[in-house]
Protein backbone atom coordinates (compact mmCIF):
# COMPACT_ATOMS: atom_id res chain seq x y z
CA UNK A 1 0.00 0.00 0.00
CA UNK A 2 1.39 3.79 -0.65
CA UNK A 3 2.27 5.75 2.61
CA UNK A 4 0.94 9.38 3.16
CA UNK A 5 2.75 11.70 1.36
CA UNK A 6 1.43 9.42 -2.25
CA UNK A 7 -2.06 9.83 -0.70
CA UNK A 8 -1.15 13.25 0.19
CA UNK A 9 0.15 14.26 -3.41
CA UNK A 10 -2.83 12.88 -5.12
CA UNK A 11 -5.13 15.20 -2.62
CA UNK A 12 -2.93 17.63 -3.56
CA UNK A 13 -3.78 17.37 -7.79
CA UNK A 14 -7.05 17.14 -7.22
CA UNK A 15 -7.42 20.43 -5.24
CA UNK A 16 -5.10 22.34 -7.09
CA UNK A 17 -2.32 22.21 -4.25
CA UNK A 18 -5.14 23.53 -1.42
CA UNK A 19 -6.75 20.47 -0.20
CA UNK A 20 -8.69 21.10 2.63
CA UNK A 21 -7.74 19.43 5.99
CA UNK A 22 -10.49 17.57 6.27
CA UNK A 23 -9.84 15.98 3.30
CA UNK A 24 -6.05 14.89 3.92
CA UNK A 25 -6.81 13.78 7.41
CA UNK A 26 -9.92 11.52 5.57
CA UNK A 27 -7.02 10.51 2.94
CA UNK A 28 -4.84 8.43 5.82
CA UNK A 29 -7.78 7.62 7.93
CA UNK A 30 -8.43 3.57 6.90
CA UNK A 31 -4.53 3.50 8.22
CA UNK A 32 -5.47 4.92 11.60
CA UNK A 33 -6.09 1.06 12.89
CA UNK A 34 -2.33 0.89 13.47
CA UNK A 35 -2.47 3.18 16.39
CA UNK A 36 -4.08 0.15 17.81
CA UNK A 37 -0.96 -1.66 18.19
CA UNK A 38 -0.18 -5.35 16.75
CA UNK A 39 -3.03 -6.20 14.27
CA UNK A 40 -4.04 -8.78 11.50
CA UNK A 41 -4.03 -8.12 8.06
CA UNK A 42 -7.66 -9.24 8.57
CA UNK A 43 -8.02 -6.31 11.03
CA UNK A 44 -6.47 -4.03 8.87
CA UNK A 45 -8.78 -5.21 5.87
CA UNK A 46 -11.67 -3.81 7.31
CA UNK A 47 -10.99 -0.69 7.39
CA UNK A 48 -10.00 -1.02 3.89
CA UNK A 49 -13.24 -2.95 2.96
CA UNK A 50 -10.92 -6.13 2.09
CA UNK A 51 -13.04 -8.66 1.36
CA UNK A 52 -11.63 -12.60 1.01
CA UNK A 53 -8.13 -11.35 1.46
CA UNK A 54 -8.96 -8.97 -2.04
CA UNK A 55 -9.43 -5.37 -1.50
CA UNK A 56 -12.91 -3.78 -3.36
CA UNK A 57 -13.19 -2.76 -6.66
CA UNK A 58 -14.28 0.28 -7.85
CA UNK A 59 -18.35 0.33 -8.07
CA UNK A 60 -17.93 -1.02 -4.32
CA UNK A 61 -15.70 1.76 -3.03
CA UNK A 62 -18.57 4.01 -4.62
CA UNK A 63 -21.38 2.30 -3.42
CA UNK A 64 -19.70 2.65 0.27
CA UNK A 65 -18.76 5.64 -0.41
CA UNK A 66 -21.89 6.86 -1.67
CA UNK A 67 -23.68 6.29 1.85
CA UNK A 68 -21.23 7.75 4.03
CA UNK A 69 -21.00 10.81 1.98
CA UNK A 70 -25.19 11.22 2.29
CA UNK A 71 -25.45 10.70 6.16
CA UNK A 72 -24.73 13.98 7.15
CA UNK A 73 -25.04 17.22 5.51
CA UNK A 74 -21.46 19.01 7.19
CA UNK A 75 -18.77 19.85 4.15
CA UNK A 76 -15.78 18.76 6.82
CA UNK A 77 -17.85 15.50 7.10
CA UNK A 78 -18.11 15.30 3.26
CA UNK A 79 -14.53 16.23 2.50
CA UNK A 80 -12.94 13.50 5.36
CA UNK A 81 -15.71 10.29 3.53
CA UNK A 82 -14.23 11.92 0.19
CA UNK A 83 -10.49 11.36 1.56
CA UNK A 84 -11.40 8.28 3.37
CA UNK A 85 -12.48 6.69 0.25
CA UNK A 86 -9.77 7.78 -2.38
CA UNK A 87 -7.33 6.37 0.31
CA UNK A 88 -9.16 3.11 -0.67
CA UNK A 89 -9.21 3.36 -4.39
CA UNK A 90 -5.79 4.88 -4.18
CA UNK A 91 -4.64 1.24 -2.63
CA UNK A 92 -6.31 -0.87 -4.76
CA UNK A 93 -4.43 0.95 -8.31
CA UNK A 94 -1.24 0.82 -6.58
CA UNK A 95 -1.73 -2.76 -5.64
CA UNK A 96 -2.88 -3.89 -9.19
CA UNK A 97 0.24 -1.85 -10.91
CA UNK A 98 2.90 -0.55 -8.78
CA UNK A 99 2.86 -3.03 -6.17
CA UNK A 100 2.57 -5.75 -8.71
CA UNK A 101 5.47 -4.44 -10.78
CA UNK A 102 7.48 -4.57 -7.77
CA UNK A 103 6.13 -8.30 -7.16
CA UNK A 104 7.19 -9.21 -10.42
CA UNK A 105 11.07 -7.44 -10.80
CA UNK A 106 11.76 -8.06 -6.74
CA UNK A 107 15.16 -10.41 -7.52
CA UNK A 108 16.17 -10.91 -3.84
CA UNK A 109 15.38 -13.26 -1.08
CA UNK A 110 11.53 -13.59 -0.65
CA UNK A 111 12.34 -13.66 3.27
CA UNK A 112 13.47 -9.94 2.81
CA UNK A 113 10.74 -8.23 0.47
CA UNK A 114 8.76 -6.98 3.03
CA UNK A 115 11.58 -5.31 4.15
CA UNK A 116 12.95 -3.84 0.53
CA UNK A 117 9.50 -2.26 0.32
CA UNK A 118 9.61 -0.61 3.88
CA UNK A 119 12.88 0.92 2.91
CA UNK A 120 12.53 2.28 -0.42
CA UNK A 121 8.89 3.27 0.44
CA UNK A 122 10.41 5.28 3.42
CA UNK A 123 12.80 6.70 0.81
CA UNK A 124 10.05 7.81 -0.98
CA UNK A 125 8.38 9.23 1.53
CA UNK A 126 10.68 11.95 1.58
CA UNK A 127 11.75 12.28 -1.95
CA UNK A 128 7.90 13.54 -2.35
CA UNK A 129 8.25 15.93 0.63
CA UNK A 130 10.88 17.38 -0.66
CA UNK A 131 9.79 17.24 -4.63
CA UNK A 132 6.39 18.21 -4.02
CA UNK A 133 5.98 22.61 -3.58
CA UNK A 134 3.64 22.60 -1.16
CA UNK A 135 4.86 20.10 1.42
CA UNK A 136 5.14 22.66 4.32
CA UNK A 137 1.03 23.71 3.59
CA UNK A 138 -0.22 20.23 3.96
CA UNK A 139 1.11 19.35 6.92
CA UNK A 140 0.21 22.11 8.79
CA UNK A 141 -3.32 21.91 7.44
CA UNK A 142 -3.07 18.60 8.38
CA UNK A 143 -1.77 19.19 11.49
CA UNK A 144 -5.11 21.14 12.24
CA UNK A 145 -7.37 18.68 10.98
CA UNK A 146 -10.35 17.74 13.58
CA UNK A 147 -11.00 14.32 11.68
CA UNK A 148 -14.05 12.24 12.74
CA UNK A 149 -14.95 8.67 13.51
CA UNK A 150 -16.40 6.31 10.83
CA UNK A 151 -18.21 3.87 11.99
CA UNK A 152 -17.80 0.86 12.27
CA UNK A 153 -13.76 1.14 11.16
CA UNK A 154 -12.15 4.04 12.96
CA UNK A 155 -13.03 6.39 15.72
CA UNK A 156 -11.95 9.93 15.88
CA UNK A 157 -9.14 9.57 18.84
CA UNK A 158 -7.69 7.01 16.60
CA UNK A 159 -7.40 9.27 13.44
CA UNK A 160 -6.06 12.11 14.63
CA UNK A 161 -3.43 9.88 16.72
CA UNK A 162 -2.32 8.40 13.89
CA UNK A 163 -2.03 11.57 11.92
CA UNK A 164 -0.03 12.91 14.62
CA UNK A 165 1.98 9.80 14.60
CA UNK A 166 2.78 10.88 11.14
CA UNK A 167 3.66 14.10 11.40
CA UNK A 168 6.17 13.25 13.73
CA UNK A 169 7.40 10.46 11.54
CA UNK A 170 7.83 12.65 8.38
CA UNK A 171 9.25 15.58 10.52
CA UNK A 172 12.04 13.10 11.91
CA UNK A 173 14.93 13.30 9.03
CA UNK A 174 16.35 10.58 10.87
CA UNK A 175 13.90 8.05 9.23
CA UNK A 176 15.27 9.28 5.69
CA UNK A 177 16.95 5.81 4.67
CA UNK A 178 19.23 7.87 2.26
CA UNK A 179 19.15 5.47 -0.62
CA UNK A 180 18.23 5.40 -4.25
CA UNK A 181 14.86 3.53 -4.82
CA UNK A 182 15.36 0.44 -7.17
CA UNK A 183 11.80 -0.77 -7.55
CA UNK A 184 10.26 2.63 -6.58
CA UNK A 185 11.53 5.53 -8.95
CA UNK A 186 10.04 8.97 -7.94
CA UNK A 187 9.15 9.64 -11.72
CA UNK A 188 7.18 6.20 -11.85
CA UNK A 189 5.29 6.70 -8.57
CA UNK A 190 4.67 10.74 -10.25
CA UNK A 191 2.69 8.79 -12.89
CA UNK A 192 1.07 6.98 -10.75
CA UNK A 193 -0.34 9.68 -8.37
CA UNK A 194 -0.57 11.91 -11.78
CA UNK A 195 -3.05 8.83 -13.42
CA UNK A 196 -4.80 8.28 -10.19
CA UNK A 197 -5.90 11.90 -9.70
CA UNK A 198 -7.26 11.78 -12.90
CA UNK A 199 -9.58 8.72 -12.11
CA UNK A 200 -10.68 10.60 -8.68
CA UNK A 201 -11.59 13.83 -9.79
CA UNK A 202 -13.84 12.60 -11.98
CA UNK A 203 -15.33 10.47 -9.15
CA UNK A 204 -15.40 12.81 -6.81
CA UNK A 205 -16.62 15.66 -9.20
CA UNK A 206 -19.41 13.35 -8.77
CA UNK A 207 -20.67 14.47 -5.69
CA UNK A 208 -18.76 17.23 -4.31
CA UNK A 209 -19.28 19.60 -6.64
CA UNK A 210 -16.29 21.26 -6.56
CA UNK A 211 -13.38 19.91 -6.74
Amino acid sequence: MPWPMVHFAIASNLFEGEPSPDFLIGSIGPDAIHVRGEISREEKGTTHLVSNGKLPQKDVILHNCKDYFSMWPDMKWKDFVLGYFSHIYADLRWTDTIYADFERAYEGDQEHIRNTYTVEVSQLEFLLMKSMENTEGILTSLKIAKGFSIDPFVTRQEVEQYRNEKISWLRDGQNEPNITPIYFPIEKVQHFIDQTSIELKELCTNWRGRV
